[in-house]
C-alpha cells in the first residue's frame, strides 16, 4: 500500500461511490436529445409519406420513446439519484446525523 492512501480500500464500509461527471451527464442529455428530435422529425416523415392519419404519430412516439428515449436517459437518472444521495449524506455529515437522522446517542431514558 502506499503511504499517501486512505485508510480503508475501495469496498470498505466507508467507500463512497464517486460523483458524476457533470460534463459526461450534459453530453448523454444532449444525445438524448438530439437523438429524440431526429427520430421524431423521421417517425414524421414516414407517416406522412404513407399518407396515414397524423393520429399514428403519438403511438409511434410512445413506442419510440419507451424503446429508445428512456434507456437513453437512465444514466442520468441513476446519477441525478447519486448526486441528492451524496448531498444529502454530506449535509448529514456536516450536522454529525446518520442517515436516520439521529445523532448515534442513545435515549437519555431515566
Amino acid at each position: 500500500m502506499r503511504p499517501d492512501a486512505p485508510d480503508t480500500e475501495p469496498g470498505g464500509p466507508d467507500a463512497r461511490p464517486p460523483a458524476p461527471d457533470p460534463m459526461a451527464l450534459r453530453r448523454r442529455v444532449l444525445l438524448a436529445g438530439v437523438v429524440t428530435l431526429v427520430l421524431f422529425l423521421t417517425t414524421a416523415y414516414v407517416i406522412t409519406a404513407l399518407q396515414a392519419s397524423s393520429l399514428w404519430l403519438l403511438p409511434a412516439l410512445a413506442v419510440l420513446w419507451v424503446l429508445v428515449v428512456r434507456p437513453l436517459m437512465r444514466p442520468v437518472r441513476d446519477a441525478t439519484r447519486l448526486r441528492r444521495r451524496l448531498a444529502y449524506q454530506a449535509f448529514l455529515d456536516g450536522r454529525g446525523l446518520d442517515a436516520r437522522g439521529s445523532d448515534g446517542r442513545e435515549g437519555s431514558g431515566a
